[in-house]
């Protein structure tokens, strides 16, 4: 089977037979992929370790009839900062859960693979790390096209107007009171949340803080919902988390 080599990072890891691993990962010169790990979930297999989510590497892959197989991996990063940090490593995969959802299969898409790299290096050292994922989250919907219109109103193109304006997923993003009565998925946020949300693509890294960045980031994730069209668990719990700690 002819062979080629890849930078990799792992999105997602499904159990496949008795010992393998099928796995979704994000490269510089494909874009997203599935790739079968072979006797990955053996303690001593040699692709045990990399076939883990958020472990960066470089594959060496065998093109099969229908699928990729892992035959060599060499370690790059493993965001250790993440890994012994309890919230650092929730949010870390509720981003690469979000790579995994939305991003075409077999596409090259080097911005992705660059801004997941920094997003998760951000991840792993900012000082308050949901702002880290919520500049992050904003930076992936900005690049993938799905960017909501948080500043004007998506039906009549006006400002913003209402203290506690309406969000609908279905609408594309801000929709004003008069307009939002034929969006039933519509909610109420802040509109210094909306504020806040416009101005993180501007930002080359993480501000240092976001004023209400917990409404934030739950306003986020009806969008990602829509956009997704599938559960997304590490999303919704990272959501969870906060709200249980403000009860």
């Amino acid at each position: 089977m002819p062979e080629r080599t890849v930078q990799a990072i792992v999105l997602r890891r499904r159990d496949s037979g008795e010992s393998d691993r099928r796995l979704t990962v994000l490269t510089v010169e494909s874009g997203k992929m599935d790739v079968l790990a072979k006797g990955a979930r053996k303690s001593a297999s040699r692709l045990s370790g990399i076939s883990e989510p958020l472990s960066a590497c470089v594959m060496t892959l065998a093109e099969g009839k229908r699928t990729a197989f892992v035959t060599q991996a060499q370690p790059l990063a493993s965001y250790r900062g993440l890994r012994t940090d309890f919230e650092r490593l929730s949010y870390a995969l509720a981003l690469v859960e979000l790579y995994a959802a939305v991003l075409p299969i077999d596409e090259p898409f080097p911005e992705a693979f660059d801004l997941l790299s920094r997003s998760l290096r951000h991840l792993e050292t900012h000082p308050k790390p949901m702002v880290a994922l919520v500049w992050a989250e904003v930076h992936l919907l900005a690049i993938s096209g799905f960017l909501p219109q948080f500043d004007r109103c998506i039906a009549t193109d006006q400002q913003i107007l209402e203290g506690e304006p309406f969000l609908s997923p279905r609408a594309g993003g801000y929709i004003s009171d008069a307009a939002a009565v034929t969006y039933t998925d519509r909610f109420r946020t802040r509109a210094e949340v909306l504020y806040g949300l416009v101005r993180l693509p501007e930002f080359d890294a993480p501000p240092g803080n976001m004023k209400f960045v917990e409404e934030a980031l739950a306003d986020l994730l009806p969008f990602w919902f829509h956009i997704a069209e599938a559960p997304l668990p590490a999303n919704s719990s990272a959501v969870q988390e906060f709200r249980h700690r403000e009860a």
